[in-house]
């Protein structure tokens, strides 16, 4: 008894049994931390790139006028649950939270400032919640069987990085444009603003709003240019060496006449294009209008620096009320088309701003170029529709489509009136209507009771060209708390 007392009591055999014993509640705990918290990340990661793809293709679904029960149904679509195009297979059970997918009208500065809720669905932004329960695996050992994982997104339709584009702006210069328009008198601060006045007041809004160079550089080169803008004019110019009168001269008076088509003693075709497409119109994305060197700013701002200090500055009316429009699109096009890499492979758009009356006279032609095209003087605003189709459905060298807007000013919606070569008979807004590659691209200033079913409250010309400038930017996500 004394020899196995003293053998228990100083023998070594069998101790790290006991050690063992003991730490291994320690090891267990550590497996569970490790391998379950792991697993528990990754299974968040998941959960939470899933509810950020909903809430992406949701918000483009606002961007392009849909509704909300669309936008909502995309989001589900494009969700984590099961059937979804973002479900994992090692993550089954993501349900959406209850009162989510969540179209949403976001007022705070934490989205672009231009992003109105006057889309059909009358929401800017898309909130996006899910929620998966996840059982764990060593963790079940201290009595956690499962946790509860939600993920949270919520993405304004526009408002993120900006997309490399080039943008062709074609402002009516007729002669009616010479009329009196006291709509943006505060905003210009000219006394007695023309329309023409008010169309330069709303390119100034664009050019004030896209990106000319990457955010990351102080200032822009054009090897480092993000959006170019350039500029046409209708009627078209007898000669390019006209083109600097409407952004050099004030009350300039040798711009040529209206020509409509073709020349009235050539067969070469106008000079409709002022300023081709550039990005020197502001030197860094947050400084103001470059005046002081960009031809383009200056043919639209009347502070540009070269002595203007009238309402006599930049685009002038060189006159003929008559108006005949298809061919400044098709130009527009060309110059689009003409672009070389790596512009070649960027957004092409087209932006025209103009009542949508086409009512050319056959002398506003030449004999050569009726004897050519017999039916130019006919279906003018038909032709103008034809052209933006034709220009719409171009692609560039990474397969886009040119996006066309039209803005009507003063359009009307008599077919008696306006459009009168037209047969079948069409008026303006309607022509202005079916210009647009498709309905969200239709704006107008609501006069004459033409009406964009897209945006019927947004009549401004300035909300007009800020809201076109929100479709150059991409979605962006937000904090989950913005209101």
């Amino acid at each position: 008894m004394k020899s196995l007392f003293r053998r228990v009591r100083y023998g070594q055999d069998g101790q790290i049994l006991a050690m063992v014993a003991f730490l291994l509640v320690g090891l267990l705990g550590m497996a569970a931390l490790v391998i379950d918290f792991g697993f528990i990340v990754h299974a968040q990661r998941e959960l939470q790139a899933s509810a950020d793809a909903a809430a992406m293709a949701a918000a483009q679904d606002l961007s392009n006028n849909l509704s909300a029960s669309s936008a909502t149904a995309t989001a589900n679509s494009y969700s984590g649950i099961s059937g979804g195009k973002n479900a994992y297979s090692d993550l089954p059970g993501v349900t959406m939270v209850s009162g989510y997918p969540l179209a949403k009208c976001l007022t705070s500065t934490g989205i672009c400032s231009s992003c109105p809720c006057s889309n059909t669905s009358g929401d800017n932004a898309i909130a996006v919640e899910e929620q998966v329960r996840v059982s764990t695996h060593f963790a079940k050992l201290f009595g956690i069987n499962s946790i509860t994982l939600t993920a949270q997104s919520l993405v304004s339709m526009r408002g993120g990085t900006p997309i490399p584009a080039n943008i062709m702006v074609i402002v009516d210069t007729t002669t009616s444009m010479g009329n009196s328009d006291s709509s943006c008198k505060s905003a210009t601060g000219i006394s007695n603003p023309t329309k023409l006045d008010c169309a330069k007041w709303g390119v100034r809004s664009l050019l004030s709003s896209l990106s000319p160079c990457s955010a990351s550089l102080s200032s822009c080169g054009s090897a480092t240019a993000v959006q170019t803008v350039g500029l046409l004019v209708f009627p078209g110019l007898t000669s390019s060496s006209y083109a600097s009168d409407d952004y050099t001269n004030c009350q300039a008076t040798s711009i040529g006449p209206y020509i409509s088509q073709y020349a009235t003693t050539t067969s070469q075709p106008p000079y409709f294009t002022i300023v081709q497409p550039s990005n020197d119109y502001r030197t860094s994305d947050t400084s103001a209008l470059n005046g002081s060197s960009s031809n383009l700013v200056k043919s639209v701002d009347w502070s540009d620096g070269v002595g203007c200090t009238s309402s006599a500055y930049g685009l002038q009316n060189p006159g003929g009320e008559s108006t005949f429009y298809a061919g400044v699109i098709t130009e527009a096009q060309t110059d689009l088309s003409a672009l070389g890499s790596p512009r070649s492979a960027m957004q092409n758009a087209i932006i025209l701003l103009s009542d949508g009356d086409a009512e050319a006279g056959s002398s506003n032609f030449t004999s050569a170029s009726l004897a050519s095209q017999p039916t130019l003087d006919q279906n003018e605003c038909h032709a103008a529709i034809s052209a933006a189709q034709t220009a719409a459905a171009t692609t560039n060298s990474a397969g886009l489509k040119t996006w066309v807007y039209s803005v009507a000013y003063g359009a009307s919606t008599s077919s008696s009136s306006t459009c009168k070569t037209d047969s079948p008979a069409i008026s303006g807004c309607t022509t202005m209507a079916n210009i647009a590659s498709d309905p969200t691209k239709f704006y107008s200033d609501d006069a004459n009771s033409c009406v964009s079913t897209a945006h019927p409250s947004m009549t401004s010309l300035s909300s007009i060209f800020s809201n076109i400038t929100n479709d150059f930017l991409t979605s962006r996500v937000l904090p989950w708390s913005t209101q």
